[in-house]
Formats: C-alpha cells, structure tokens, sequence
C-alpha cells in the first residue's frame, strides 16, 4: 500500500475507514506500509491497550488526541515522541487516544519527548513560524495568506495537516490530510487560512 517513494500521494484521513489493528480495541488508517515500515493513525479506545505483541523498532509519534501511555509515561495531546524501541504491550489509553505514527523506517538512538503545548513558536523562512521537533521534523505554522518561494524537496518531504488548509498548485490538503512527495519534487505552497503543518523532510 502507496509503498512507491518515487510518486507523490495525498490521503484525505477522514474519508478511510479505522480498520481493526488489534482485537484489543485498536484500530488503523494506513497511509503507507513497505516491508515493516509503516506510517498511519492509530486509534487506542478509552480502557484499552494497543496489542499483546512485543517491540517495535525507530518509533516516531504525534499525539493528535487524548492521552497515550506506554513504558515512558502519559503524553498529552501535542506531544511528539521518537525512540529507538517501544514495548506495544504497555502502550494504553484510559481517556482514548489518536496518534499519527511512524514504525520501523530509520533506526537510530534518539529518544526526545517534546510537548508542542509548553514549546515556543521561533521564526522560520518568511512569515512562517516553526517549533522544531527533531533533525528533520517540525511543527510549522502559516499565517492567513501565507506564499512560500517554489522549491525542491531534496530527499522528499512528508506532511501531515494538522489544521487549516495547505494548498500548492496541484490541490487543496484539509485538515487530516497526509501527503508524501518524493526526492526532488517541487511546489508551490501556500495558504489562505492560518494553517499548522506536521512536516518531515530529507528522509525518503
């Protein structure tokens, strides 16, 4: 499933089903999935574990809803998590929760915990506005009528919406929107409402 790197996509969230992931009260939207790397949402029910499997390699989370748990403690809605390994037989919510995820892609030894709540806005190109969330990864903020210079994606770029609306001159991505565009893609982006972006660049 949209395990080709070298096209652009877009998958509008909102309109895919959650697909039961475990039997466990867990649930999935796909987006992409490539031997066992895997980007998708992932929903845990209110009292309920995500799994009785084991570890999960290169784990990289947003916390999209509610509050998720695992071996390293509760995270709140906008927190960001990256760990070189996660036990999924810890991993819970009491209230509920939603996450974006990532699994299995590059492993590496970071572990950070930043929650985007308690995080200051520092200026990025243009009018734009970034909170930084790891070497390649960011939270970027668009005020209303926001252009960006057209630019190249070296080594691709990822986005997830997170709200408003991001547009460039092939479509318009609502909130929940993920796109993935491959090594040197280009575009034309910009907004016409405040619009906060979950983006990931360098990595494909």
């Amino acid at each position: 499933m949209n395990s080709d790197y070298e096209k652009k996509i877009s998958i509008e969230s909102n309109a895919l089903d959650w697909i039961e992931y475990t039997p466990f009260n867990s649930y999935i939207k796909q987006f992409s999935k490539r031997q066992k790397e895997e980007t998708s949402l992932v929903k845990i029910n209110k009292d309920s574990i995500l799994s009785k499997k084991d570890i999960v390699n290169s784990i990289e989370i947003f916390v999209l809803e509610g509050i998720y748990t695992n071996e390293f403690g509760s995270f709140e809605k906008g927190t960001y998590l990256k760990f070189p390994k996660e036990n999924e037989r810890y991993v819970k919510s009491q209230e509920g929760c939603v996450v974006f995820r990532k699994i299995n892609y590059k492993h590496n030894n970071e572990e950070l915990i930043v929650n985007t709540n308690k995080s200051q806005w520092l200026q990025g190109q243009g009018n734009l506005t970034v909170i930084p969330l790891s070497e390649q990864t960011a939270l970027v903020k668009w005020p209303k009528d926001e252009r960006f210079i057209p630019h190249k994606h070296w080594g691709g770029e990822e986005i997830l919406v997170l709200s408003g609306t991001f547009i460039d001159e092939y479509d318009k991505y609502k909130k929940g929107c993920w796109i993935r565009s491959p090594h040197l893609s280009e575009h034309f982006p910009y907004v016409e409402e405040e619009t906060i972006i979950f983006v990931k660049t360098g990595h494909l």
